[in-house]
């Protein structure tokens, strides 16, 4: 989206905000990143449940606006699995991210039998996020960021 991604003092990290574990874990990843990290000077988090409102009401102007924020910010996405609602939204604006990470990959996601009531009951819940959880994906996006040559220590 922006031109020079070596001179960053924009990030907006947008997280899927599912209601499984991953979609939690990622927004949790989002709310470290832009409050309490090596970036969290340059980065805010961008809500992806406000913005497909804006775009099913056709609240084009708000939509605009977010657009062009967007494509003057380095643009993060985490997608809690490869449904990839953020993705999705972003492809249907014609927006392309400049990292997508998918929390699955790093913390697998829980496969369930539909017909097992008993595994539904036991899913981990939404409120007992793992710290170590929360940094393995940190970790994740904080490497990522240096390969794509972004110098992020000097935030």
């Amino acid at each position: 989206m922006i031109e020079d991604k070596n001179v960053i003092d924009n990030i907006i990290i947008t997280p899927c905000s599912g209601a499984e574990y991953n979609g939690e874990l990622a927004r949790q990843v989002a709310i470290k990143l832009s409050e309490n990290s090596e970036i969290s000077s340059i980065s805010s988090m961008h809500c992806s449940t406000i913005f497909l409102k804006n775009i099913l009401l056709k609240n084009d102007i708000l939509v605009q606006i977010t657009k062009e924020h967007l494509k003057s910010s380095f643009s993060v996405i985490i997608d809690g699995c490869r449904i990839s609602c953020v993705k999705t939204i972003f492809n249907f604006l014609e927006l392309e991210p400049d990292l997508v990470i998918y929390v699955d990959e790093v913390v697998p996601k829980q496969k369930l039998n539909i017909n097992d009531l008993e595994a539904f009951k036991n899913l981990p819940r939404l409120s007992n996020i793992k710290k170590e959880d929360i940094n393995k994906v940190t970790n994740l996006i904080t490497e990522k960021l240096k390969e794509k040559g972004l110098n992020i220590e000097d935030c």
